[in-house]
């Protein structure tokens, strides 16, 4: 048996426990708000991630942790309140589990063993060695949980309504799907341009690389917007439910690809020029190239 696969075996083993006792704090607490059982068992299954990643040394076992869990939660939920599977949280749950399965998958693509770590989680830990505990568990592990938890607040709001979807809904499920064909093409584009160019150090600019710097970070923030809409159809309102995809949206725009492009600068300095002229998330026509030499001219 390949390392990966008993690494796959193992780390599957674990998010199972973790899952089983996520369950058992959820019934422990029986007179809370359904929202705050389902916290405190994300809680719970996040502290056994991350006693996990410190017994393995590797922070990277949390990375499926972002995709894996939406729609166990939601799954566990709806069959929790034995709710009517309407056609409004049929399309919810069908939605969140084809994003997840689809990040799931591009995530198993690239993770080989547990001699792999994400590149922010060394720096991390390199940078601030005496606090790496509590920055590993609040900065790489229970941040990320409570931002994506909050995204299925108005989803379970969702399942408890039993509502019939509409066209927003059916919008907001649709914009779901397109975001997570979105980021399966991004991804493989960028796996192929990687394959091909792996002795250089090139920008990818091709495909929807060329339209946007991000293509698979603007998929990831639309698919919390189709989520959003999928409530908004349900409820017909216009709430303080708009909050997390906001705070999605900023996680992205302000910590994830600012940290990326930093990195990238270092080892690509020609990625400069690639900013200039591409879209940072959202896609759209990129600027003219410039001849080096007419460049040198105009800037003097």
């Amino acid at each position: 048996m390949s390392s990966k696969a008993k690494t796959m075996i193992e780390l599957t083993l674990f998010y199972l426990i973790g899952f089983a006792i996520g369950v058992v704090v959820f019934f422990v607490f029986p007179d809370f708000h359904i929202v705050i059982r389902v916290l405190l068992g994300d809680i719970a299954m996040t502290l056994w991630i991350w006693m996990y990643g410190l017994i393995r040394k590797n922070s990277s076992v949390y990375d499926p942790y972002w995709s894996v869990v939406p729609p166990v939660i939601l799954i566990l939920v709806a069959l929790y309140l034995d709710v009517e599977w309407t056609s409004s949280s049929i399309l919810l749950i069908c939605g969140v589990s084809i994003w997840a399965t689809r990040l799931t998958y591009n995530w198993a693509l690239g993770w080989n063993d547990f001699s792999e770590q994400d590149w922010r989680y060394t720096m991390i830990m390199q940078n601030h060695p005496k606090l790496w505990i509590l920055s590993n568990l609040f900065g790489i592990m229970m941040m990320p949980t409570f931002i994506v938890f909050i995204q299925l607040i108005g989803g379970i709001a969702v399942l408890q309504q039993e509502a019939s979807m509409n066209m927003i809904s059916i919008l907001g499920f649709v914009m779901i799907v397109a975001a997570s064909m979105i980021q399966y093409v991004a991804d493989k584009q960028m796996r192929d341009f990687k394959s091909r160019t792996a002795p250089f150090k090139l920008c990818i600019e091709e495909g929807l690389w060329k339209y946007s710097r991000h293509p698979n970070y603007f998929g990831e923030v639309s698919v919390w917007w189709g989520v959003y809409l999928i409530y908004v159809g349900t409820f017909g309102v216009l709430d303080l439910a708009i909050l997390p995809p906001i705070l999605m949206t900023a996680l992205f725009l302000f910590i994830s690809i600012p940290m990326m492009e930093k990195k990238i600068l270092k080892s690509r300095p020609q990625y400069a020029d690639y900013q200039n002229r591409v879209s940072m998330i959202i896609p759209f026509f990129p600027k003219p190239k410039v001849d080096e030499d007419v460049r040198q001219v105009l800037s003097e």
